[in-house]
């Protein structure tokens, strides 16, 4: 069964705003507003890859002090080690992100420009 296209009504688009945030902004403000967000997100991916190169280098001396286990309580032992790093990390990752977050969005600056603007001031 198919239903004739003419059955459905066709939105009318409204026409495009000239007041937009992009259009009342000032023309210097668009390339500073895109500069931030490019910061913002290199400084994002960066912690992320921190977190990820960590967190590997640690499974891999976990998986080596696994291999070397003589026994099931070695072998524990190094689960539970493992175990309570991972946690440890992960609630770190999640303090750092969540404080970058926090920073971006209170001063819409990353750290290092923070750092460098007291560096200069």
């Amino acid at each position: 069964m198919s239903v004739p296209t003419d059955a459905f009504p066709t939105p009318a688009l409204a026409p495009a705003a000239a007041t937009t945030a992009a259009a009342a902004a000032p023309p210097m403000f668009v390339p500073e507003a895109l500069q931030a967000c490019v910061e913002a997100g290199t400084c994002w991916q960066q912690e992320i890859a921190r977190f990820v190169d960590h967190r590997l280098a640690e499974n891999m001396r976990s998986w080596q002090a696994a291999t070397a286990a003589r026994d099931v309580a070695d072998l524990v032992r190094v689960q539970q080690d493992w175990s309570l790093k991972a946690a440890a990390d992960y609630a770190e990752a999640a303090r750092r992100m969540r404080q970058l977050a926090t920073t971006l969005s209170l001063t819409g600056t990353t750290p290092a420009v923070q750092q460098s603007a007291q560096l200069l001031g």
